[in-house]
């Protein structure tokens, strides 16, 4: 009897409460194979861009907890969609610039997710820390958004800004870099641990 090896899809999370963003890894980690979804509350930026960043229109809500709820089940959606047999989740970790009732409104959001991921049998996921997904990316543990992206430009050959029609940075274009990063070091620790 011979056993097949269950495919493991990688994915790569920047969750927040105004742009979360995905990254579903291919077969190799390529820009082109990836998968890219986020969400969205500018109407420009709903659709498709390329031919594999997708932007999605965020839910209406009336409360906090419905919010969060909106967007974990957004995010599961996309996972469960896209994914072999099994999906390892990597969710960058809380950065602590945050300040006042944002602090909890992040916690409570990014709680839920892990609650409904771990809830999951089919998923596992890890946190990855914010300095170790910049220094991955640029070099640098403390790297800005610019930074960033101008590693991911040349690493990619990708430019977001002008794909996205954006004179300057800011989300989603900060987000899928971000996701996009999350996604490679999880695969690169995944590759490593077999």
């Amino acid at each position: 009897m011979t056993y097949q090896k269950k495919q493991q899809t990688i994915v790569g999370i920047d969750y927040s409460l105004n742009s979360p963003a995905i990254c579903i890894v291919g077969d190799n980690f390529d820009f082109n194979k990836c998968s890219f979804h986020f969400l969205t509350s500018k109407k420009k930026h709903i659709g498709q861009f390329g031919k594999n960043i997708f932007g999605y229109e965020h839910k209406e809500y009336n409360t906090p907890i419905e919010r969060f709820t909106n967007i974990s089940s957004w995010a599961l959606d996309i996972i469960h969609k896209h994914k072999e047999d099994t999906a390892k989740v990597f969710i960058e970790g809380y950065s602590f610039g945050s300040k006042g009732q944002a602090v909890f409104q992040i916690a409570e959001n990014c709680g839920i997710l892990k609650y409904r991921l771990q809830m999951s049998p089919t998923i596992l996921y890890d946190t990855v820390v914010p300095s170790v997904v910049k220094k991955y990316a640029s070099g640098k543990g403390n790297a800005d958004k610019q930074l960033m992206y101008d590693s991911f430009k040349e690493h990619t050959k990708q430019d977001l800004l002008k794909m996205f029609d954006m004179g300057k940075l800011n989300n989603p274009v900060t987000d899928i870099i971000d996701s996009y990063y999350i996604a490679k070091v999880g695969y690169e620790n995944s590759k490593s641990e077999k």
